[in-house]
């Protein structure tokens, strides 16, 4: 008999516990100012505006790829590109980057495959840079033109390839292209279209 009243009187006991400690949890946050806590994103705003600045600094890149060849001549991208820049470089800091050469021939190998630098095709293209900049008016081109590698690498061609095929699979599990049938017997239909242009 006195056993089991005392078991009786333990779920009593834990649940008076828990209201106090309840009732001493709201008066701490009852203590706590408004103006205390930190606005929504003040933490994490500061990280996505360094991301976008690092991006921003990307804009000034001039790839290899908006050359003529292993030429210094821009090709029709890369003059609207250096026309962006010229704009935008009296309001920003970031210097402009030349992707160094990666496409000439070294006249040393046996087989002359395109796959090599050259220092100086890259100081030309600086220097072709340089005075587009300069006849653009802007003052400090000469300072601010330099040859380094891109800030984000490029992909390579097994890294392209793969991205292309994800972008198509990815669109057909989310309710994109159905894909194609099959090209065997007269392309063999489109699969299920599922909400994509057709």
């Amino acid at each position: 008999m006195s056993i089991q009243p005392k078991i009786a009187t333990l779920p009593a006991i834990a649940l008076a516990a828990m209201l106090v400690s309840g009732c001493h949890h709201k008066e701490h946050h009852a203590q706590i100012p408004y103006d205390a806590v930190a606005p929504l994103g003040t933490i994490s705003d500061d990280i996505w505006q360094k991301q976008e600045e690092n991006a921003e600094a990307s804009d000034f890149v001039i790839y290899e790829s908006e050359f003529v060849g292993a030429t210094a001549k821009l090709n029709a991208a890369g003059e609207d590109h250096i026309k962006q820049i010229a704009v935008r470089m009296v309001s920003t800091p970031f210097p402009v980057i030349v992707e160094p050469s990666s496409m000439s021939v070294n006249q040393s190998d046996e087989y002359k495959y395109p796959v090599n630098g050259n220092d100086d095709l890259d100081m030309h293209r600086r220097n072709v840079i340089v005075k587009i900049l300069t006849a653009m008016n802007v003052q400090d081109a000469d300072e601010r033109v330099v040859v380094a590698p891109a800030l984000a690498p490029g992909f390579e061609g097994f890294e392209a390839y793969r991205a292309y095929t994800n972008g198509f699979q990815n669109r057909n599990n989310n309710g994109g292209f159905g894909g194609f049938g099959g090209f065997g017997s007269g392309f063999g239909g489109f699969g299920g279209v599922g909400g994509g242009i057709f």
